[in-house]
């Protein structure tokens, strides 16, 4: 699936400078890099990696926006094998498999993709649900969490605002386990705390001294928007939440074409906010009724409640990783885990993270736009991960709860047929306007070449760069110089 992705990408776009990229080659290419750049206040807003593939891009193939694209697909190919090894320790059947994989990807993130300043995130995202991947299985074996503080410092140097649900999640997901008396390692736990907080502080130092550029904001507080344009807040979530059904694109077309109106798309999202609250609270409702097969302690000691009960807690230990007809047969602590959760926690923190970020501009439409469909994929990814845990965990009993059985199995055909048709849906409509995004590109190969015969209005038009045509003119020309230097020293 990661090689149609790339397909795709090779064939909608050209080797050409755009939007962001203008800002990019401005900033960076137009000097030598240096040790100082890294040195800069808010250089955690700049994402520090991104300075390492900048420089491999420049010295190796002259900067291609092709080497930044191929980085993309490369990072979300890498995020699908932490949830693939989950999927697999959980056997979960291969039509379940099949379908995850289809809903992960998903083109309704075109934008990302053919943006090719956007790879870092997708590498970014390959980071973060390996560390969820890592919390899970060291719970379920109850391993040391001392090797895993190591996570939020690369963290940091990867993911830029990104980061920010991911610490949040793993805050809420320690509380939980607080509540839940799940808590099995005290130093690795205080450890990787003090390592999320650290980070997390360090960014927003870093945020603090960040100036940003937005287009179009309006000078207004939250405050003011919660009390005054209520309206456009409800809309903004539930559009935000409608896109994981039904891609952006298409609720445009929708919109334009007279088919579908703003309480349609309401009521879409809260179609999809439905589903993921029920997973949440069926998810919640596990987690502490198992409580009381996990242990008493919030910590797991050897005083003496401890020794007597050694021999049970290694047998429920031994049984972890197995299927979910032995899970549940067995009586495991918690045989859902804790990616889906940090998976659900992580997309609904990106939800609100995404509001916080673009209130100002008082647009509704913002929510649902593909550029922000990687960071709320990540509810969806947990919610169905859940779902199919929940579907199988009943498989062993059959017999005697044939009701609920086929009760589970119609909510998860439900489910799982709603989603597919809203991505095939997507998937359908994007690649066949991969020739139309191409000729878009083209056109702007085409005015590159002759940058003076066009007004300043025209550039920023083309070349969707707001900032003034001599900003565009003298990102070619540093750009031309790059070429140029790359193609004498070969």
């Amino acid at each position: 699936m990661a090689l149609a992705i790339l397909f795709y990408v090779l064939l909608s776009t050209t080797d050409v400078l755009y939007s962001d990229y203008i800002r990019l080659v401005n900033s960076y290419l137009g000097k030598p890099f240096q040790l100082g750049d890294l040195l800069q206040k808010d250089i955690l807003t700049r994402i520090p990696l991104t300075y390492f593939f900048r420089e491999i891009n420049r010295h190796s193939f002259g900067y291609t926006l092709i080497f930044d694209r191929a980085l993309g697909v490369l990072g979300l190919f890498l995020a699908s094998k932490p949830l693939l090894l989950f999927m697999r320790k959980k056997q979960l059947p291969f039509l379940q498999q099949l379908l995850f994989l289809i809903l992960f990807y998903s083109l309704n993130k075109w934008e990302m993709l053919l943006n090719g300043s956007g790879y870092i995130h997708f590498l970014a995202f390959s980071v973060f649900y390996d560390y969820f991947y890592a919390l899970d299985q060291a719970f379920s074996k109850k391993s040391s969490l001392l090797v895993l503080s190591s996570y939020p410092p690369f963290i940091l140097l990867v993911a830029g605002p990104y980061c920010l649900a991911v610490f949040l999640s793993c805050f809420a997901l320690f509380f939980f386990l607080v509540l839940g008396k799940k808590l099995w390692d005290r130093k690795g736990t205080i450890l990787l705390l003090i390592s999320n907080g650290l980070c997390l502080f360090l960014y927003l130092l870093s945020n603090h001294y960040a100036v940003y550029e937005y287009a179009g904001a309006e000078s207004i507080s939250l405050r003011e928007v919660l009390q005054n344009h209520l309206l456009f807040v409800v809309k903004f979530i539930f559009y935000g939440f409608s896109s994981m059904l039904v891609s952006g694109e298409n609720l445009e077309k929708l919109l334009r074409d007279g088919a579908i109106q703003g309480k349609g798309i309401v009521l879409i999202g809260a179609f999809v906010l439905f589903f993921y609250i029920f997973m949440t609270l069926l998810y919640i409702w596990r987690f502490f009724v198992s409580s009381g097969n996990g242990g008493g302690q919030v910590f797991a000691g050897k005083g003496k409640e401890g020794l007597s009960s050694e021999q049970g807690q290694e047998e429920a230990k031994n049984q972890i990783g197995k299927s979910s007809m032995a899970a549940e047969n067995s009586g495991e602590p918690f045989y859902f885990g804790l990616l889906p959760g940090l998976l659900l926690l992580h997309g609904l923190a990106s939800h609100a993270l995404v509001f916080l970020t673009r209130y100002m501009f008082l647009k509704e439409s913002y929510a649902f736009q593909s550029r922000y469909a990687l960071q709320y994929q990540s509810a969806l990814l947990g919610a169905f991960l859940l779902l199919f845990l929940w579907k199988n965990g009943n498989r062993a009993s059959l017999v005697q709860k044939a009701r609920t059985a086929q009760g589970r199995l119609a909510f998860c055909l439900l489910f799982s047929g709603i989603f597919l048709f809203g991505t095939l849906w997507t998937d359908s409509s994007e690649w066949g306007k991969s020739m139309y995004r191409r000729e878009h590109y083209e056109r702007m190969w085409i005015y590159s070449h002759d940058l003076s015969a066009y007004s300043d209005e025209e550039l920023e038009d083309v070349f969707e760069y707001r900032h003034g045509g001599e900003r565009i003119r003298k990102a070619f020309a540093i750009w031309e110089q790059v070429k140029k230097d790359w193609r004498e020293r070969r």
